[in-house]
Parts: structure tokens; sequence; C-alpha cells
């Protein structure tokens, strides 16, 4: 058993490209290593901007050996006539380096072969590493790749190869760059060249020299620092898990400090602050005992704390100028009433090819229209006040030129709305309406903003499938699924209920939409509703598949008819495919078949027909009106119910006798037991196991 590193030195790497590439590279050797059956204990990987590597103990010298069956020719074509190998044979044992007594003869389904058993594997795991090492670049794929060294593409350059197996370097030769011991140190603390004796050394010579390989060591150690400059301070700060992944791949050294900002500067609306703070200087924002926000800020170094003194002040000075932008933008805004920014709306592109933000704004109330019929208790006044004013942050100083604010649309609207003496509920529907952005988001506090965020996104949907955008199910440069499964978050979590289809009919209407695109779009949405109740709640893609069939535009009562029966299968998987069989015999039965008068029952002939008549006859309105009233688990039940009478209609009696008005009868008994439970789904699109 040996030990081996393996690392490539880089310009930095940007943080986002970090951990993407160590995890690939982390997949490439597993995947080596299976497919040459080399047997090893652990396999762990560590990365830094400058760094990736791959540290394996327990690493077999040898990969394991195995027998295969090779096929060689024919064995008519392989012996002469006086039994003596021809020259087909002789050319198959020198290419295999077998004798004649190796092989065998076989009987296969295309005749008699020779084959042979032949043992293989066994090889050096160090000359199996050498052959796939030159080429592993070629193997990671980067979101952009640039060319030095003639042919060598990668995300940034490579500067420097370390290449341990045990105590020996390996003779390995990548982009150029042969293989040592060698590696560096912390790039602001001299760059220093070190050597790595053996694997095992590695993260301590790192240490010792101002790098933090092992990225959960650093992260611990961040984390441990802020909790520290926060406690002598008596501060929290703000937990920011994503920013923290970030700036973890911005240092090698985990150094922290905390500076701070003017007072006068917490005047600002809290989300400018922290945004300043995070979108471009990657700090963390930090709060008062009493969860105020406080005119301090933490930020992560790549150097240790005794260079505080000379690397506050700039990073201070960097977030005053900002801050200072966004003091001076906020105040020039609030000098124009919002209601008098809607004309300049019509300035703003919404998406070429669809007009103008105004133009979307006259969809949104267009939709809402549709929208607000469907609920109680709603302002409509306060609705449509927000609907006209929930856009016109874009055409504020702080969202067209503060860069990093951008982002901040709905937000800044809701601010200077209550700064400028506006209703605090319609300033809260401002904010509500652009909720929720991305998954896990904080949903709207009010009807009206959920309302118009529904509004707003089906537009949206609408605009970019007018413009040609191509739907697909791992493509979305749009953003079209995160905005679809958006929808399915707010019905699912604020119980909207409206006909989900009427409304895009109406989007589509208003933008010239065709029939026949709205068609693939909602073949599409229904699609991504089966995944994202497979992904939230675990539901089974055709048990959604099943009661998609039976509704007519509402998601909510789709998603509830799902999580119901996905219990029932939970619960009673044995009896739940035992009802889905009977229901896809019937559907098989009745392929074909449509528009079948109602079954006579003077024409049954057997007490298994006229039973399940009967009870069909009972148990439909039941399941209607449990259905109607939303009591999906008592229409199961009722569903249920039935399938001793079918087990026994299928095993007595049999459909397609002779007698053509006795069969045509049968067919349309199964006929009403299928549309009975059609009113709960379509039983027929379930899989069910094959044994």
């Amino acid at each position: 058993m040996s030990e081996f590193l393996f690392e490539i030195g880089v310009e930095e790497i940007p943080a986002f490209d970090v951990y993407d590439i160590a995890n690939q590279l982390k997949k490439i050797f597993e995947s080596f290593l299976k497919e040459n059956r080399i047997n090893y204990g652990e396999l762990k990987v560590f990365y830094t901007p400058r760094r990736f590597a791959i540290f394996i103990k327990g690493l077999s010298d040898f990969q394991e050996t195995w027998e295969t069956e090779i096929t060689g020719p024919p064995a008519r074509v392989c012996f002469d006539s006086e039994g003596k190998p021809t020259k087909a044979l002789l050319g198959f044992l020198e290419s295999r380096n077998l004798k004649v007594e190796d092989i065998y003869v076989e009987e296969t389904p295309k005749g008699k072969y020779v084959k042979a058993r032949v043992k293989e594997g066994g090889k050096a795991v160090k000359d199996l590493i050498a052959q796939f090492l030159p080429d592993i670049l070629s193997k990671v794929k980067v979101r952009k790749s640039m060319r030095w060294n003639g042919s060598i593409r990668f995300l940034r350059p490579v500067r420097w190869i370390l290449c341990l197996y045990g105590n020996e370097i390996m003779d390995v030769e990548i982009a150029g760059i042969k293989a040592s011991r060698k590696t560096y140190g912390n790039r602001v603390k001299g760059n220093l060249p070190l050597e790595v004796k053996c694997p095992s050394d590695y993260l301590e010579v790192l240490r010792e020299n101002y790098v933090y390989a092992d990225p959960e060591e650093r992260r611990s150690i961040i984390l441990e620092k802020i909790e520290r400059v926060c406690s002598e301070k008596g501060l929290k700060w703000q937990e920011d898990l994503e920013l923290l992944d970030e700036v973890l791949n911005l240092v090698e050294y985990p150094g922290v400090i905390i500076g701070s900002f003017p007072e006068r500067y917490l005047d600002l609306p809290e989300p400018v602050i922290i945004t300043a703070m995070k979108q471009h200087q990657r700090y963390f924002a930090v709060r008062k005992a009493d969860g105020k926000l406080a005119n301090y800020f933490i930020t992560a170094i790549n150097n240790t704390e005794d260079c505080e003194a000379e690397i506050r002040p700039n990073h201070e000075k960097v977030l005053k100028a900002r801050l200072e932008d966004a003091e001076f933008y906020m105040h020039e805004d609030l000098k124009v009433p919002l209601e008098d920014r809607i004309e300049e709306l019509k300035k703003v592109v919404f998406l070429e090819g669809v007009g103008t933000v105004y133009d979307k704004v006259l969809r949104i109330e267009k939709l809402c229209e549709f929208l607000v019929p469907y609920f109680d208790d709603v302002d409509k006044e306060l609705l449509f006040g927000a609907v006209k004013l929930c856009k016109v942050d874009l055409t504020t100083l702080m969202i067209k030129d503060g860069k990093e604010f951008t982002k901040l649309g709905g937000i800044i609207g809701m601010e200077y709305a209550l700064r400028q003496g506006k209703d605090e509920k319609l300033s809260r529907i401002i904010f509500d309406h652009i909720l929720p952005r991305f998954p896990g988001d904080e949903l709207p506090q009010t009807i009206e903003g959920a309302i118009i965020s529904v509004a707003d996104k089906v537009d949206t949907l609408m605009a970019f499938l007018k413009v040609g955008a191509e739907i697909s199910a791992s493509q979305d440069p749009y953003g079209l699924r995160r905005t679809l499964y958006s929808i399915f978050e707010l019905v699912k979590e604020k119980k909207l209920r409206f006909n989900f289809i009427q409304l895009l009919e109406k989007a589509a209407l208003e933008l010239g939409v065709s029939k026949e695109k709205l068609r693939e779009f909602l073949n599409w949405a229904w699609t991504r509703l089966e995944s994202y109740l497979e992904e939230k709640e675990g539901i089974r893609y055709d048990i959604v598949d099943c009661v998609v069939y039976a509704n007519k535009g509402d998601i909510w009562d789709v998603i509830q008819r799902a999580r119901v029966l996905n219990n029932y299968y939970i619960e009673n998987k044995k009896e739940f495919e035992e009802v889905v069989i009977g229901q896809k015999r019937a559907n098989n039965i009745l392929s074909g078949v449509e528009n079948l008068p109602p079954a006579d029952e003077s024409l049954f002939e057997k007490d298994e027909e006229r039973n399940l008549h009967k009870v069909l006859r009972e148990s439909e309105p039941l399941v209607k009106k449990a259905l109607e009233e939303e009591r999906y688990e008592e229409a199961l039940r009722v569903l249920r119910n039935l399938k001793p009478y079918i087990d026994v209609f299928f095993d007595k009696v049999f459909v397609m006798v002779d007698d053509e008005k006795i069969r045509n009868n049968r067919l349309a008994l199964l006929q009403e037991l299928r549309e009975c439970f059609r009113y709960y789904g379509d039983f027929s699109k379930i899989v069910v196991s094959s044994n």
C-alpha cells in the first residue's frame, strides 16, 4: 500500500469555479480507479484559488487481476481437414499471446466459435497513473478556457505540477511542465518554493507557509475567527453561508478582520448597505445585540491579522465610497415622487420584441383583473395601485447606475414608497411582487403581492415564449424553469386557487403567442410540475401525471391529489399496485372503444356484473362530492373500496364474448368504471413494478 499526492498549481481561479473544478477532479480520479480496478483506502481533494490536490491513502501498488472470456474466429475456419490450426487461428493466438492448448470450442447462437479465458489486470498502479495523468486537464470541463503553451487549454495557466507516489517523484509531464516535489507558499507571504518529501507531509508544509489547502479546515477557522471578533465587540454576524462558500475560495490563508463605516450611512435601506458589502466587496454584515444593523463589517483576508492596521483602512475606504454613491442616489431619487416615474417606464425596454416595462405593467394589470375574482379579502385599490408602481424603481439612479444595486428591484420600490409616506401595506405589496426570487426565498406576506407576483411571472414566461426562447429539460439560460417553480411554490405554500391554463391563455393572447407554442409550453409546464413535486416532496412523477389528467387548471388541486395518492402508495404499496393494475387492464380492454351508451342492467348475465354496476352507481356521486369539497382522502377511500368488486369481476367475467350486445354492455360497464376513477386521475398512467 502506498500514498499518492498530485497537485496542480495555477494562477488564481475565480471563486465560483474553484469548487466545481475540484469536484470534477475528484470524480475523474474516482472513475479512473474504479475502471482500472485499483483498490484504495481514502481519497481526498484539497483546493484553494491557486491549487488543486488529490491525496490518496492506502493505494494498492497493483491493480486487481481478473479472468475474461474472449471469442475468436468461427471454429470452422480455425482447423483444416486434418485438424491442424489454420492461419486464422494462428493469427488469433499470436494477437492474444495464447497457445493452442489455451483455447476451446463452444456452441453459441451463431454457431461454434473458438474461445479462451485470459487473465487480465495486475499492472503496476504507478505505471497506470503515469499513463493517465498527462491528459487530465482535457477531462475537466470549464465554462471558459484560455490557451497557452501552444495547444494547452484551461481556465487559467498551470504554473507547477507536484506528483509523488510514495516518496518518489513520478515521471509525468502536464501542460509542458514536468512534475516535481515542489509546491509554493502563500503568494502575499513571499510565494516561497517548498519541497514536499512525502504525501502525508503536504498539508503541514503548506500550513507552515500560510496556506490551508483543506477547505473544511479553512471554513472552520474563518467561522471561529468571525465569532471571536464579533464577541469582542458584542456583535453578531449576519449568517450568510452562500457568501461564506465564496469567501472560502477567495483566500488561501483564513485571516479575518473587522472594519467600520460612518454611522450616518445606517440611514440607507438595510438591503442597500448589505448589498454594497456583499455584492462587490464580499464583506459580511454585522448586527448589534438588539438585531439592528451595526456600522461594522467583517472580511476574510489572504494574510495574517498582524497586517490588519495596514489592510483595514483600504477596505473601509472602498466601502465608504460605495455607500457614499448609494447615499447620493437615494437623495436624488427621493426628489421624484414614484407616480411621476410611471411614464419613464416607456423608455425602459423589457425584452426586445415584446415592448417596454410600461407595456409589461399594462399586461400585468390585465392578468390581475383576471385573477382577483378568484380570491376573497383582496384590497383592489391597493393592488392596482401597487401594480402601477411595482416597476418604477427601475427608473431610479440606484437601480440604473448603481451596478451592484441592480438586483434590488422591488426592494428599492418598497423603501422609497415608505420614505415618501406611502401606505405601509402598499409599500409591502411592491416588495412582495418580486417574491420568491430563488429557491428557499421568503414568500409574499400579502395576498395582493402574491397575485401580482403570479401575474408578473406568467407574463415573463409568455414574453420569452413569444421571442422564441427554447424550452428544454436540461438548459435554462433565461431562468424560465426557476420562474415556473416560483409559481408552483406560491401556489403550494400560499394556497392560491386559480385556473392556471386560462391565465396562460390570457397572457398568450396579450402577447400574440400561438396556440401551438402555448400547447408545447403547457406540456413542458406539467412535466416540470412532476419534477418539482418529486424534488420537493418525493412524490412520484407518474402519480403527478395521473392526477394532471383530471385537472382543469388548478395547480393547488393537482398538488393535493398527488400528495394523497402518493401517501396511499407509501402506506400500502401492494394494494396500490393492484388497484392500478385493474385500471390498466380496463384501459387496455377499452383501447379504441369510445362513447358507448350507459350499461344496460337487463343485459347483465352474472352477479359480478350486477354487483360492480350497483356499487359504481353508489360510489360515483360520493367521489364527485368528496372531490368538490376537497376531501381527497375520502374520495380515494371510496375508490379503494371498489377493488374487491373489480377483482372478482375480472376473475369471473369474460368481457370479449362473441355476443355483440353482451360484449358492448360489458365494455360500457368498464367505461363507467374507468370514468369513475378518472374523476380523481388517470390511473393507467401510473407505472407498476413488473415482479
